[in-house]
């Protein structure tokens, strides 16, 4: 097992540029059976999911270079398999290769196939005029008549009616340029 490129692989898995190829993975059909080279890319900072983002821009390459992976036996101790260790391994290698393959044909002049990916994170409920969600009692959504008066004994149940923000994310468009 070579824990140098484990140490590499686990320092790059937690970066942006890690994230971005799986976002892109997941929302770009073409990129299935292609390396992904991000050359830009921009989160969003306040959400807490790793995969929204503004946007991702990027190339596919193809894949000319396979990876080697090790043998599972490799990874069997007393006859269990170590199955996290070797995916670990597998992931690490297969992101090698896959910077190795890049490199080989960035260095040949080979052209990626473009793309960009764009999201957009908003508020669902910024249009929303009522103070309460639909699901509140009717007793509560009286409240919303005087908001100013917080006296009634109601209100300690009411708060966990109240319409905040809820910010929902999507894609807005992923194309090949």
């Amino acid at each position: 097992m070579d824990q140098r490129l484990l140490k590499k692989y686990r320092e790059y898995a937690n970066t942006e540029e890690a994230f971005a190829v799986l976002f892109v993975k997941k929302h770009l059909a073409q990129a299935k059976g292609n390396w992904v080279d991000v050359v830009n890319c921009r989160r969003y900072e306040m959400s807490s999911d790793d995969l929204h983002f503004k946007f991702v821009v990027g190339g596919l390459y193809e894949r000319r270079i396979q990876p080697q992976y090790p043998p599972r036996s490799s990874y069997t101790i007393n006859g269990k398999f170590d199955e996290r260790t070797y995916y670990l391994m597998v992931r690490a290698i297969t992101w090698e290769t896959a910077h190795k393959d890049i490199e080989q044909q960035k260095s040949k002049r080979v052209k990626p196939v473009k793309f960009k990916i764009t999201g957009v994170s908003y508020d669902k409920n910024r249009n929303n005029k009522n103070y309460f969600r639909e699901d509140a009692p009717q007793e509560i959504k009286a409240l919303a008549n005087n908001l100013h008066d917080r006296t009634d004994p109601l209100w300690d149940k009411a708060v966990q009616y109240v319409n905040g923000p809820e910010f929902v994310y999507e894609v807005r468009q992923a194309r090949i340029l």
